[in-house]
């Protein structure tokens, strides 16, 4: 990021007056740091947005930079709602309760609490599911619109395969799967592919 702390500081200075309702500029240094780490998000959201388009924001000003990238993350907060109900029509858990609580309890709650303007880099959720794709460097709307994204290719992958077959694969994978953050798909192709005896 090439913005200097003096052009980022105005910036969370008017996100900590809109947080306030403009009654006080006064907030706790936590909260101070919640509102740079804010700024600085979107920015990166912005640029990663940006990526691919000619120079697009290697001359934006810090505030125009912050309120594009902010356009970003609201963007990618309806693309990620929209993938979500693109996934839950044909959602089948294969009883598992950590896949089933993370895709239909928790996801419904990141957004309705997901801040886009004050917390954008909050991702609210544990993901307590296993994704395979290794998701610890994102977080926010980020992190949420690639798990989803995770989610939906496995149950793609998945429904190839009968419903029935799948729970007896994993069954035989470790019989207590149901109750146990893994992987679904990882359990499925190991138990498919372990040698069987006749």
């Amino acid at each position: 990021m090439r913005y200097k702390m003096e052009e980022l500081l105005p910036l969370a200075g008017r996100l900590a007056e809109r947080y306030t309702a403009y009654e006080s500029t006064s907030v706790t240094y936590e909260k101070a740091e919640q509102l740079m780490g804010a700024v600085l998000y979107c920015i990166r959201e912005g640029e990663e947005a940006d990526r691919g388009l000619p120079s697009a924001g290697n001359s934006l000003p810090a505030k125009e930079a912050y309120e594009r990238g902010l356009r970003a993350v609201r963007q990618k907060t309806r693309d990620a709602l929209n993938l979500y109900h693109t996934l839950l029509p044909d959602f089948c858990a294969y009883g598992n309760t950590f896949l089933y609580d993370t895709v239909v309890k928790g996801l419904p709650e990141f957004f309705r609490w997901y801040d886009t303007e004050f917390c954008p880099q909050d991702t609210i959720l544990t993901l307590d599911y296993p994704v395979e794709q290794d998701l610890s460097g994102c977080c926010g709307v980020d992190k949420i619109w690639k798990y989803i994204r995770c989610i939906l290719l496995e149950q793609q992958y998945l429904a190839h395969f009968s419903q029935q077959y799948v729970i007896e694969m994993l069954k035989e994978w470790n019989p207590s799967y149901m109750d146990t953050p893994v992987n679904l798909c990882e359990a499925f192709r190991s138990a498919v592919d372990r040698p069987r005896t006749l």
